[in-house]
């Protein structure tokens, strides 16, 4: 294909550089074909009576089935499309052509997509090759012709004279084609006549919409424009999403579904870099280890991101270090003096030079942050030929590792990397993985699992035999064609004769981390220990785990590569167990494994593939397919299509777990559960003796006080031993952190202030020594976190209820009989409190409540055991088995009209 030659004519032949590499796009098309098409903000197309437009006669391209079309703008003006009736975002009629989208704006595409071609080809369909264009601007436009200034010029240099005007009616008569644009100002009756005679004398008209997003779209001022000429199709006043298959954002839906009836697909050249072909640029830049800045021959310049590398962040940029991403290194403060040695070894290999950019089939052209991703050749020798590879040099000598995308040569850089790693060269002088800290490893008490799917047989349900892993009662499916559940929903099912395990979602997913942005701390939840345990009871032997990366998921919102699980990576270093990526699957890369993982993937696999895992699982290994409730339905077809080629009847099923109750964050879509099958051996923490046996809690948050010293937060022992709060830190919402010092011990049963000012720490009284408040007045929580970052301890403030009377005093988790785990309730008004009708629920809503009649004094405490007894004034008893999580839990307390009143989380 002939694709994005904007620059074409700076490309170089292949000859010395960068021989015999083949230069093929991510996202090609069909030979012959453009490629997808971004629809920015776009609305859909309806009939001309307001219905669903099914017309094939008329439409000219779809959104993908994953879309849905909505009304944004809440004025219950939009015609719904149902969820089997596809979108049309492009539809033509007579000698006009509607758009949904602009398409082709300097600002929303950045010219790797289709949408250039596409609307200059509707030109030549509609105009013969060339032909005077108007750009309509007298009617109030927001998107007049500067706004399309890129492809206003690659229409003039296709045959097109394009000129704005703000009387449209009165130059018609010298126009081949008029292209309007969402108009402010409505048409007047004698434009619309004047429109409508030019378009029966032959002229074309091209009217492009957006969504009714902020009600911006002025649908209807185009739609008098399409009734008046009678057309098939209206505009709808609408927002058409893809939270699956879009450019970045679900208001950016990408599309291959092209009704090639219309002669609007063909492949020509485009805007932008064209990815077959290599670029001879100069190095003026050197940003750092994996980032330059080259310029073109015609002036124009790129920050080149250096493809399949990630070099340490300069200290300018610590804030964006992921040190879980660097195996067996530990300290933010070491990579930073690193990342200087990798821009050095920029600067002295590039800086100044002449070299060649060439780009790699399997991955776009730029990368999320406009950066273009490519592969840099220079002359390292001296001989005249650029044939060094910087990308590879940068990992074989020791100052990046690998980034675990989909880039075609990303095995062999792995192969450079374990090698550097194994003489300790450069950055990984300090790597140490056998000595990393030991994080997460404890007893599985519940589980997590975000954009989860359930888990099916070919044949329909999985026998309880096989589950180990329900999810709550609670939970519910959203069905897409799938096996519906008339009881528990299995998310979780084995296979021990094939070695294959089937998760329905991807519970290892790093942006699922509170240090990614996540809104809830999830290092508590047991997925990590869970995993590890069900991939050592699949496999037969030893080695290392290994995640595919090779088949789209890198980048797929349901899919993850190595480079979307560091967090796991981590936990598994502290079991003395390797993470590795691996894009391919032969016998060489599978040798020394003991599994892999394969989150769906948007690509199939070969033969020769599943031939090469079968030999692996025939030699012991283990296969865990771990798939998602928010997929397309190719995607879930190929991992079901490798769990058929695996041998086994276990499949992804075709739905949506979703739990209103029990989940994480309050979102639906991340359903937690604790519903396990215990002769499943799953559930210990994975290195017996490791998990964590300290029970410490956060009873008091003084967050306004008068002087730093008077703001405070303290921590207590809960525990019948001294706890050493070495490494330990506590922080607030924000990411403020306070490190405990070295050596301080935590008495059994005492508590310890930590104050936000100065002072002399003692064993009552820490100090921050902070210069400013750390607690909002407004609301925070403070965290507390082990020396191996497992949540601790937390607490939210306030409550739904910010005049709570009865608050959480103290909660004993870990007792040693019932009646030793109890809650402590404290009345800290100022007047006693009936609690008739008010109960105590835990996160697995087991419930209390609390007897008729019953009043808690001003000032006074009650405790609530979890044995029997007999109730009294202090002392009250639930009367059945252990209800507090020893790893963790939430008390709630709500009032007798069902109202949250106060929650305690430890």
């Amino acid at each position: 294909m002939n694709r994005r030659t904007f620059l074409s004519a700076l490309a170089t032949a292949a000859g010395s550089s960068a021989a015999g590499i083949e230069l093929t796009g991510r996202s090609r098309a069909a030979s012959g074909r453009i490629p997808e098409l971004e629809a920015y903000s776009t609305s859909s197309l309806v009939t001309y009576d307001y219905a669903p437009l099914t017309d094939d006669a008329h439409v000219a391209v779809w959104a993908e089935d994953t879309a849905t079309n909505g009304d944004g703008d809440t004025s219950a003006d939009a015609v719904s499309y149902g969820e089997d009736t596809p979108i049309p975002v492009v539809a033509s009629d007579w000698n006009v052509v509607g758009f949904g989208s602009m398409l082709v704006t300097d600002a929303d595409t950045d010219w790797q997509t289709g949408n250039e071609e596409f609307v200059l080809n509707v030109w030549d369909d509609a105009l013969g090759g060339s032909g005077t264009v108007l750009w309509d601007e007298g009617h109030g436009q927001y998107y007049t012709l500067s706004k399309f200034a890129e492809f206003d010029g690659y229409a003039e240099n296709n045959g097109y004279a394009v000129s704005a005007t703000t009387s449209l009616t009165a130059d018609l008569s010298a126009a081949d084609a008029a292209v309007i644009t969402s108009p402010s100002t409505a048409f007047t009756q004698s434009e619309l006549s004047a429109l409508g005679d030019f378009v029966s004398n032959g002229g074309w008209l091209f009217l492009h919409d957006q969504s009714d997003h902020s009600n911006y779209d002025e649908t209807a001022n185009l739609n008098d424009v399409a009734s008046h000429l009678e057309l098939a199709f209206r505009f709808n006043d609408d927002q058409v999403t893809d939270e699956i298959r879009n450019g970045g954002e679900p208001y950016q839906p990408v599309t291959t579904q092209f009704n090639t009836a219309f002669s609007y697909f063909g492949d020509r050249d485009g805007l932008g870099l064209d990815p077959e072909k290599t670029y001879t640029v100069s190095v003026t830049e050197v940003i750092d280890g994996d980032t330059v800045k080259v310029t073109f021959d015609d002036g124009t310049t790129e920050n080149i991101r250096i493809l399949g590398t990630d070099t340490p962040e300069k200290s300018s940029n610590s804030q964006y270090e992921r040190v879980e991403e660097w195996e067996g290194i530990e300290s933010n403060t070491y990579l930073e003096a690193r990342a200087d040695d990798a821009t050095n070894f920029g600067k002295s290999e590039l800086g100044g030079k002449s070299v060649d950019l060439a780009f790699d089939d399997n991955e776009p052209v730029r990368d999320a942050f406009d950066r273009v991703l490519g592969y840099i050749y220079y002359d390292a020798s001296g001989d005249g030929n650029r044939d060094a590879n910087y990308n590879h040099r940068l990992v074989k000598n020791g100052h990046a590792r690998v980034y675990d995308s989909s880039f075609a040569k990303h095995d062999a850089f792995v192969d450079s990397e374990t090698t550097a790693r194994a003489d300790g060269t450069q950055v990984w002088a300090e790597s140490d993985p056998g000595n990393s800290t030991e994080i997460r490893d404890n007893p599985v008490d519940d589980l997590f699992f975000p954009q989860t799917a359930s888990v099916r047989t070919a044949s329909g349900g999985v026998p309880d035999s096989r589950v180990p892993v329900y999810a709550e009662s609670t939970a519910t499916q959203d069905l897409d064609g799938g096996y519906a559940y008339s009881g528990d929903i299995p998310l979780v099912a084995v296979d021990e004769d094939a070695n294959v395990g089937v998760v329905g979602g991807p519970f290892i997913d790093e942006s699922y981390e509170k240090s990614e942005g996540y809104s809830t701390d999830t290092s508590s939840y047991g997925n990590f220990a869970f995993l590890t345990n069900l991939v050592d009871y699949l496999a037969d032997t030893s080695g290392d785990v290994l995640v595919d990366g090779g088949h789209g998921q890198f980048g797929a919102s349901y899919g993850l590569s190595a480079e979307d699980t560091a967090y796991y990576m981590r936990y598994l270093e502290g079991q003395d167990v390797a993470l590795e990526g691996v894009n391919e699957f032969t016998g060489a890369n599978l040798d020394g494994a003991r599994a892999v993982v394969v989150t769906t993937p948007p690509e199939s696999f070969t033969q020769s593939e599943i031939d090469a895992l079968n030999d692996f699982v025939a030699d012991g290994g283990a296969v865990v397919l771990v798939g998602s409730g928010k997929t397309t339905a190719a995607a879930r077809a190929n991992v079901n299509d490798l769990a058929d080629g695996l041998g086994t009847d276990l499949q992804v099923n075709a739905d949506r777990v979703l739990d209103d109750t029990n989940s994480v964050a309050t979102s639906p879509e991340v359903p937690e559960t604790t519903v396990f099958d215990g002769s499943f051996p799953l559930f210990d923490a994975y290195t017996p003796g490791t998990s964590s046996d300290y029970s410490v809690s956060i009873p008091t948050i003084s967050e306004d006080g008068s002087t730093l010293d008077d703001e405070y937060v303290d921590v207590k022992n809960d525990g019948s031993s001294a706890q050493d709060l070495t490494g330990w830190t506590l922080e607030d919402e924000a990411g403020h952190t306070y490190g405990f010092p070295d050596g301080f011990s935590l008495g059994a049963g005492d508590t310890v202030r930590v104050h936000t000012g100065s002072g002399t720490d003692s064993s009552t009284d820490l100090y921050w020594d902070r210069g400013s408040a750390v607690w909002n007045d407004g609301g925070d929580t403070a965290s507390v976190y082990d020396d191996a970052g497992n949540l601790a301890a937390e607490k939210t403030y306030p409550t739904n209820d910010s005049d709570s009377k009865i608050a959480v005093k103290t909660v004993s988790e870990a007792g040693s009989t019932l009646n030793d785990e109890y809650v402590d309730f404290e009345n800290t008004g100022s007047s006693a409190q009936d609690l008739t009708g008010w109960t105590v629920e835990d996160e697995a809503d087991h419930t209390y409540g609390f007897p008729d009649g019953f009043s808690l004094g001003a000032g006074e405490t009650v405790r609530l055991h979890s044995g029997d007894g007999t109730d009294s004034a202090t002392d009250l008893y639930w009367g059945g088995s252990y209800v507090w999580n020893d790893g963790g839990d939430t008390v709630s307390l709500y009032d007798a009209g069902g109202t949250l009143h106060t929650e305690y989380s430890y």
